[in-house]
Parts: C-alpha cells; structure tokens; sequence
C-alpha cells in the first residue's frame, strides 16, 4: 500500500511539472524563430545570405576589488557590423548573482546595442571569474562575455 502511494505521488508530480513547463504561450519577449536565420552548411561553413555580426568595444571587464555586499554594474556596448538586422534572443548569465538586460529590439547593419550586467557580491568572497552567454541570430549563435572580481569581506 504504501509503495503505490509513493509511486502515484511521483507520477502525480510529474505531471504538474511536464503542464508547467509547457505553459509558453502569451510570452511578450519572445521572438519569432521566424527572424533567426543562421545560413551555415552541414560543413559548418558560412552561405553568401547577409549575416549580423557582434562588434564589442570589449568582451571582459574587470570591477576590480570590491567589499562582500557591494553591488555593480557595467555596460558591454556594442554595434552590428554584419549586413542584416541582429536579435538577441536571450542573455545567460553564469550565476545567480548577476543580472541582465540587454538591447531587444532588432539593431540594424551600423546600429548599436548594450548589454547591461548586473553583479550582487552578497555572500560571495574572493576572485570570482564569470561569463554571460548572449544568444543571437549570429554565427556563432552564442557569444560569451566574461567579467572578473576580487571580493573582500568588510
């Protein structure tokens, strides 16, 4: 009797879990698949179509030292070098302690962006070495940006 408690609790469970990971619809930042062509061949070469291109005035950032709690933040600028218009379809940061926003909207050929990072040193201590994914319409599809710290206590 209780084996079949446990096994209808876990089935139970799943079930809540697959309805919630399907509840996607209505979502107002997603962007359509249908902006995001990457013209690369199964030889992982690039096609003649126009392509976005990432140019960072720089890709890591150093905060330097900070003490624990400290909170900080810098702007990774960039412009769209490529021939077709840039989507950023999402930013990843490497921990829970960091925050983004970013540029959502197209950016046109000669056009440029942000990507603003957020860092809370609250309960983190010594170097820390971290990188933020940004996923676009690029190939690569995904850039990292990495940023570095020495956090000290009080």
């Amino acid at each position: 009797m209780q084996r079949k408690k446990i096994i209808y609790s876990i089935c139970f469970i799943g079930l809540i879990m697959i309805a919630l990971s399907c509840n996607n619809r209505g979502k107002k930042d997603a962007i359509s698949s249908d902006l995001v062509h990457i013209p690369v061949s199964a030889e992982g070469e690039n096609s003649d179509l126009a392509m976005p291109k990432f140019e960072f005035e720089r890709t890591d950032h150093d905060f330097g030292t900070l003490i624990q709690g400290e909170k900080v933040s810098f702007t990774y600028k960039f412009k769209n070098s490529g021939t077709s218009d840039l989507i950023i379809s999402t930013v990843v940061p490497g921990c829970g302690c960091t925050v983004a926003q970013f540029t959502k909207t197209p950016i046109k050929k000669g056009e440029e962006g942000f990507i603003t990072i957020n860092l809370d040193t609250e309960n983190k201590k010594g170097p820390l070495r971290k990188k933020v994914a940004v996923q676009a319409n690029t190939y690569p599809a995904e850039t990292n940006l990495w940023f570095s710290a020495t956090v000290e206590l009080p």
